[in-house]
C-alpha cells in the first residue's frame, strides 16, 4: 500500500460504548502517534495482527503512540458488549477498544476491510494506510518516522522480528480456500434443498459428493437465517471441502462438536486449539459465541471437513481459513565473489 501523499484531516471517532478504556478521542491526541485498527474479534486475520499491535503498544506508548481497536462488529452477536470484552480479554489486549456499533467510525474512514490500520501524526492527519494482515515492517518504519517528527529524540529500536515464517519479507503463500458465510444472505449452501429463509428444512447429502471448496454441505435439520443456521436436531452436521493450514468457526452460543478431517478423528498435531480428544473422537468445545480454532499445525493441504453438533440451538455464522508461507531465498548471483556490480 503506498503512503499517502497527501495529508488529509483524520475524521473524529464516534462516540460510542468503549468495551476497554481509558476513552480516546483524536481531538484529545493532538502531539502524540495514533494507530488506529479497524478488527473483529471472530476474523481470524485480525486476531493474526494482534501480536504486533500488543508489541507496538508495549514498546511505544511511552513514547507518544495511542494505539485505539475499532471493533466494527460482522454479525450480530458480535455487536453485544459482554461478547467483545470477552474477546478483548481472552486476546489479552492492553490499549482502548471501542465498539463501533452501527460503523459509523468505520463509516467515517470509508473503510471496507477488517483488518484495517491508520496512523495519524502529531497534528491529526492521515499518513499511513493499510489493509489486511501483512506490511508490520513498513506499520512500525512509519510509526517510527512519525514519533520522531513529534519530537522523540531518542534511537528507535530495531523492527519486531517476524512472528511467524509466513510474515518475512518474500515469502510465498499458498492459496487458501476463502471465507465461507452460512446464513442465507451471503451463504454458499450447496444442498438439493437450498436455502430457504425463515424456515426449518431437513438436508439430505449430495448425491454427487461433497461440496467444492468455497461452499459447504448439510444433513439433518436446520433453521435458515441471515446471517446463520441453527442447529434443530442433535446430529446436524455440516462438511465441507478446503484448501488450508488452519481452519476456523464462528459458533454461538457456547456448546461443542464432534469434528472429523477426512473421515476420521484429527491427527493430534492438527488438533486447533478448541480441539481434544474425548472417547476416541475429537470435540471442539467452547463457552461462547466466537472464532473457534478446528485445525492447526502449519500443514497446507486439502481437507474434508465434518461438523456433528449434538445440542440443538447452535449457530453456525462461517467458517474461515489460514493459509502457510514458504521463504524463497534469493537466485544464486551471477557475478563472482570479488567482481564488481
Amino acid at each position: 500500500m503506498p503512503p499517502i501523499t497527501v495529508p488529509l484531516r483524520a475524521p473524529e471517532l464516534v462516540p460510542g460504548l468503549w468495551v476497554q478504556g481509558p476513552e480516546v478521542s483524536l481531538a484529545s491526541c493532538r502531539g502524540r502517534v495514533v494507530l488506529v485498527e479497524f478488527w473483529e474479534s471472530t476474523c481470524v486475520n485480525c486476531v493474526r495482527t494482534l501480536p504486533y499491535l500488543k508489541a507496538w503498544h508495549e514498546r511505544y506508548a511511552g513514547r507518544g503512540l495511542t494505539v485505539v481497536g475499532v471493533h466494527t462488529p460482522e454479525f450480530d452477536f458480535t455487536a453485544d458488549p459482554e461478547t467483545v470484552a470477552a474477546a478483548v480479554r481472552a486476546e489479552q489486549i492492553p490499549y482502548p477498544v471501542l465498539l463501533d456499533v452501527g460503523a459509523r467510525t468505520w463509516e467515517r474512514f470509508a473503510n471496507h476491510y477488517w483488518p484495517s490500520r491508520y496512523l495519524i501524526d502529531a497534528r491529526g492527519y492521515l499518513r499511513y494506510e493499510h489493509f489486511g494482515e501483512g506490511a508490520y515492517g513498513t506499520t512500525e518504519e512509519w510509526m517510527q518516522r512519525l514519533l520522531q517528527e513529534a519530537g522523540d529524540p531518542a534511537p528507535m529500536p530495531p523492527l519486531l522480528a517476524p512472528v511467524r515464517g509466513e510474515d518475512e519479507p518474500g515469502a510465498v503463500c499458498h492459496r487458501a480456500t476463502r471465507e465461507v458465510h452460512a446464513g442465507f444472505h451471503r451463504g454458499k449452501l450447496a444442498a438439493p434443498e437450498g436455502y430457504r429463509p425463515g424456515e426449518e428444512v431437513r438436508h439430505t447429502e449430495r448425491p454427487e459428493g461433497p461440496a467444492p471448496p468455497g461452499m459447504f454441505g448439510a444433513t439433518g435439520l436446520w433453521f435458515h437465517e441471515a446471517e446463520f443456521l441453527e442447529a434443530r436436531e442433535p446430529g446436524a452436521a455440516l462438511e465441507l471441502l478446503c484448501d488450508a493450514a488452519g481452519v476456523h468457526a464462528v459458533l454461538a452460543p457456547g456448546g461443542e462438536a464432534e469434528i472429523e478431517v477426512d473421515g476420521a478423528p484429527i491427527r493430534p498435531e492438527e488438533r486447533g486449539g478448541d480441539v481434544h480428544e474425548r472417547e476416541g473422537r475429537t470435540r471442539a468445545e467452547w463457552d461462547c459465541g466466537r472464532m473457534v480454532r478446528l485445525v492447526g499445525g502449519g500443514v497446507f493441504r486439502r481437507r474434508r471437513v465434518m461438523l456433528r453438533f449434538p445440542q440443538v440451538g447452535v449457530r453456525v455464522y462461517a467458517f474461515s481459513f489460514s493459509t502457510s508461507c514458504e521463504a524463497v531465498e534469493p537466485p544464486p548471483s551471477r557475478h563472482g565473489p570479488d567482481e564488481v556490480r
